[in-house]
C-alpha cells in the first residue's frame, strides 16, 4: 500500500529526460525503421522485457533499494520488503515502457511520412508498421532511461516510489 508505482516515471525526471531524448532521437533514425520492419513479435517482446529489467536493475541497484538484514531475525521481514520493493519498481518501469510506447506512436502517426517510411523499408507503410515502429522505440526510449536512472539521486528514488513516510523509516 505505501509504494506508488504509477507515478515512479513521472518522479524521476533525469530518468524521463534519458527516455524521451534516446525515443526522439530513435523514431527520426531512418536505419532504425529497418531494424523495426524486420523484428517479429518475438524479437520485439525480447527487446520489451530486456528494456524493463534493465531500468528495474538500474533502480533498484543504484538508488540502493535492496535491503540487508541486520539480524538473523528479520531476515524474512526484509525479504518481503524486497521483494514488495522490486515488485513496485517493475510496474513503475512497466507504466514508463507502456507511457513510452504510447508516445513514440503519437510521434510515429505524426512525424513519420508513410510514402517515405515506404520509400526506406520497401514496403508500404500500414498501422501495423507504425505499431512495431512504436514498441521498438519505446523499448530503446526505456532502455534509455536506464541511463537517466544512474544519475537520479537516492533519495529521489525512494519519495518517488514510496510515500513520505515510508521513505523515512526505510532510509
Amino acid at each position: 500500500r505505501a509504494h506508488r508505482p504509477w507515478l515512479l516515471a513521472a518522479s524521476l525526471s533525469r530518468s524521463m529526460s534519458a527516455a524521451l531524448a534516446t525515443g526522439a532521437l530513435t523514431l527520426i533514425t531512418s536505419d532504425l525503421w529497418l531494424l523495426a520492419a524486420e523484428y517479429d513479435g518475438a524479437q520485439l517482446a525480447l527487446l520489451g522485457t530486456v528494456a524493463v529489467l534493465a531500468v528495474t536493475i538500474a533502480l533498484v541497484v543504484g538508488a540502493n533499494l535492496w535491503e540487508r538484514p541486520r539480524r538473523h531475525s528479520e531476515r524474512e521481514q526484509v525479504a518481503v520488503f524486497n521483494i514488495a520493493t522490486v515488485a513496485s519498481v517493475l510496474i513503475g518501469v512497466v507504466v514508463l515502457y507502456l507511457a513510452l510506447f504510447l508516445a513514440a506512436l503519437a510521434g510515429a502517426l505524426l512525424l513519420v511520412d508513410a510514402d517515405v517510411f515506404s520509400e526506406v523499408t520497401g514496403d508500404p507503410a500500414h498501422p501495423v508498421h507504425y505499431l512495431k515502429l512504436a514498441w521498438f522505440v519505446g523499448g530503446l526510449a526505456t532502455i534509455g532511461s536506464a541511463l537517466g536512472a544512474g544519475l537520479e539521486d537516492d533519495d529521489d528514488v525512494r519519495a518517488a516510489l514510496f510515500t513520505r513516510a515510508t521513505a523515512a523509516r526505510a532510509g
